[in-house]
């Protein structure tokens, strides 16, 4: 072949080449990206499911203590101590949702408003929803 041909088709092949190269880069990074925010929306699922029990066992709690606070209104003898350890679970499933919420807020690359609690964008410098400062 004449050699204009063979150095268009090596230049042809090398470019080939250069361009599937880029394209399984790209491929791949896309699959990896993919793959993160698959495995991200599933933690901020299973997150949420967990914040959702513990928001309704605490509501739970709140029925048995107005159910114990009547009773006391009513006349009869109430459980302190019983009334006292419900209390206690309460502030202590709130601890979980906030710790929780945390988490949430780090899956989800979030920052979470001190003044309102609003979820705000981890660019943000102050709260669209309140206008406080990040």
């Amino acid at each position: 072949m004449d050699k204009k041909v063979n150095s268009f088709l090596e230049k042809a092949r090398v470019s080939a080449e250069l361009f599937a190269n880029r394209t399984g880069r790209v491929a791949t990074q896309a699959a990896s990206t993919a793959g993160k925010t698959a495995s991200n929306v599933v933690e901020a699922t299973r997150l949420n499911l967990r914040i959702f029990d513990l928001n309704t066992e605490i509501e739970i709690l709140y029925k048995e203590i107005g159910k114990m606070v009547y009773a006391v209104h009513s006349g009869t003898t109430g459980n302190q101590d019983e009334m006292q350890i419900k209390l206690e679970l309460i502030d202590e499933k709130l601890d979980k949702i906030a710790a929780i919420r945390e988490k949430l807020s780090q899956v989800k690359s979030t920052v979470t408003c001190p003044n309102c609690g609003r979820e705000c964008g981890p660019d943000d410098t102050f709260c669209s929803s309140c206008g406080a400062q990040l």
